[in-house]
């Protein structure tokens, strides 16, 4: 069973995302095979993610937590998703994962909670991801053709009664996804990182740590 215990990270990485610096933190060490970045959602950032980041270093898998622009240290603004607009974020992990392989990573992890959610389901349409996590998310119905554009090994996350009707969605959006995915559901109402605090939130982050950092 997976317990969450919060530790500071062993590093600050900025990035310049489009001009915008992105703050991020890392723990663990690079380089490694695989890394997960993980993804906090609008009304936090990636302190948020503290107690969860060393789950991970602790089964030999770094992660960075980053700072969507307009969060903590970095600087900017993330605009509202619009289908016909570029959206900040997916460029923003696009820095990230850039920075990841210039320092030997070969591989990437996608984790992210809500709006992270939806983020790292938009960042993996590029292709260069070995699995994606979406918690509590997409949050807003997705077309199935976006949704049949995932890709990555995938993991979606959520509570049955989602306190933000997310529900229908990601039920919506794991049906159209391709294989190989999973879908977990826990009975309650939170939604995002109230999950983690939730009756069954060790479990939650068990089943998350566990597909992320699987080999083979």
């Amino acid at each position: 069973m997976a317990t969450a215990t919060s530790i500071p990270p062993q590093e600050r990485l900025t990035l310049t995302s489009e001009g915008e610096t992105i703050e991020s933190d890392l723990y663990g060490r690079l380089p490694a095979m695989r890394v997960a970045i993980l993804v906090h959602g609008q009304n936090w950032d990636a302190s948020g993610w503290r107690g969860v980041a060393p789950l991970f270093v602790a089964r030999g898998v770094p992660a960075m937590a980053v700072n969507l622009r307009g969060h903590a240290g970095s600087t900017g603004k993330t605009n509202r998703y619009r289908a016909d607009k570029p959206w900040t974020p997916v460029a923003d992990l696009r820095a990230a994962k850039a920075a990841l392989r210039s320092r030997g990573v070969k591989e990437i992890a996608l984790v992210g909670s809500s709006m992270g959610g939806s983020a790292v389901l938009a960042s993996s349409f590029e292709g260069d991801v070995e699995c994606v996590v979406a918690i509590s998310a997409p949050v807003a119905a997705v077309p199935d053709e976006l949704s049949k554009k995932i890709t990555g090994r995938k993991l979606f996350v959520c509570a049955d009664r989602d306190s933000l009707r997310a529900t229908p969605n990601v039920l919506s959006c794991f049906t159209a996804a391709s294989a190989p995915k999973k879908l977990v559901l826990f009975g309650g109402r939170e939604h995002s990182r109230a999950m983690f605090s939730a009756a069954y939130g060790d479990e939650a982050l068990g089943e998350i740590v566990e597909f992320v950092c699987r080999r083979g």
